[in-house]
């Protein structure tokens, strides 16, 4: 199935218009302004800095260096030499990918941080291999992910989602690009004998393409190349993060843990609950593409929008079609989860249609949206 290419509105919601962020006090109230402006109460706020602003950002390294082409078990492949070499002692595959992220390996993993600061270190500083400056002339981002729920790496739901992309032993899931769009967010906390806390943690892209974070999901802060080197010096001097630096130890181990479980994903990996998944991220797209054309409505970009929604729909449409359709010749998934699908994907797109006509916003072509 083709995904549609750009996930991109007229006008970007998600990205903040051009603003002057001279130093970090101004990029921290910047990240405040974000997050009042979502308004998603008990969600879980990660961040991610790029010292560029890339055509496609936030997205994991190995569909950058095109090693999927041609060789399905390139990631099995990988961590079976890695632990041949003694380059990881772990025996799931999700920690050998974790320990691969860190050996700078290809990875289907996208790095976040739950320190706005530790991202915009990120945004201001290239690659260590490279001058600290050599990217001065450049603007940076940092992107805000607002996340409702919490994959463990540790969960049985979660080892067996990923081993089911490595093995590739479970048909229905490669057979079905819709369910590349069901990205997860694994938390991660690693601890070595020096006691690191980088405050990281992971999103997990499952599909053999990379298909774009859906724009509920993040938000982006634009970093100036010309305020970038006074914006290292602050982080140095005032908050001791540099490249050489030792993070501090983590405290309040246990409030933090506790106000994760509570937005823990345990449910088991199958057929069911990724039908689920998907269907909720539509909802939780139609709510804010709902949003968006409610502040555009006079705007001359209105028609544009429309469109952009109507091609996100056919995307969902098409993607539940060939589940329909493998469901019918699978001995292994019932049909009834593929019409469930449908029929709850009717009932979103109905409410979604009622609702643009209702405040006068415009008219989808819903004869040719449902299913």
């Amino acid at each position: 199935m083709d995904h549609v290419e750009g996930n991109a509105l007229p006008k970007e919601k998600s990205i903040s218009d051009p603003v002057c962020i001279q130093n970090v006090s101004e990029y921290l109230g910047r990240i405040r302004t974000c997050i009042s402006k979502r308004q998603q109460k008990g969600c879980v706020v990660v961040y991610r800095g790029e010292p560029d602003v890339y055509e496609q950002p936030c997205r994991p390294n190995i569909f950058r260096k095109g090693v999927l082409k041609g060789n399905d078990f390139f990631e099995k492949n990988l961590f079976d030499t890695m632990r041949q070499s003694k380059l990881t002692g772990e025996k799931r595959y999700l920690d050998n990918a974790i320990d691969a992220q860190h050996g700078e390996f290809p990875s289907r993993l996208l790095d976040v941080s739950y320190n706005c600061l530790i991202a915009l270190y990120f945004a201001v500083t290239p690659y260590y291999h490279y001058r600290e400056d050599s990217m001065d002339k450049k603007d940076g981002m940092v992107y805000l992910f607002f996340m409702d729920e919490i994959f463990s790496p540790s969960a049985q739901n979660t080892n067996d989602n990923y081993n089911a992309i490595i093995n590739r032993n479970q048909d229905w899931y490669q057979s079905n690009s819709i369910f590349w769009n069901n990205h997860k967010f694994i938390d991660h906390t690693k601890l070595n004998g020096r006691i690191i806390a980088q405050q990281g943690a992971f999103i997990l892209f499952p599909g053999e393409e990379p298909q774009e974070l859906p724009k509920y999901v993040y938000c982006g802060i634009r970093i100036p190349g010309e305020s970038k080197a006074l914006i290292r010096q602050e982080l140095n001097q005032l908050f001791g993060i540099h490249t050489g630096s030792v993070y501090p130890e983590i405290i309040n181990l246990v409030k933090e843990l506790s106000g994760k479980s509570t937005k823990l994903n345990t449910e088991e990996f199958c057929c069911e609950n990724e039908v689920h998944h998907t269907l909720k991220q539509l909802e939780q797209e139609l709510l804010y593409y709902l949003d968006y054309a409610l502040e555009q409505r006079k705007s001359d970009r209105i028609g544009q929008i429309l469109v952009h929604i109507e091609q996100r729909l056919s995307y969902y449409r098409q993607g539940i079609k060939e589940f329909q359709e493998y469901c019918k010749h699978s001995p292994s998934i019932s049909e009834e989860w593929a019409e469930q699908m449908a029929e709850q994907y009717n009932q979103l797109v109905q409410r979604f249609s009622d609702a643009i006509e209702e405040y006068r916003i415009g008219e989808l072509s819903w004869r040719t949206l449902k299913l």
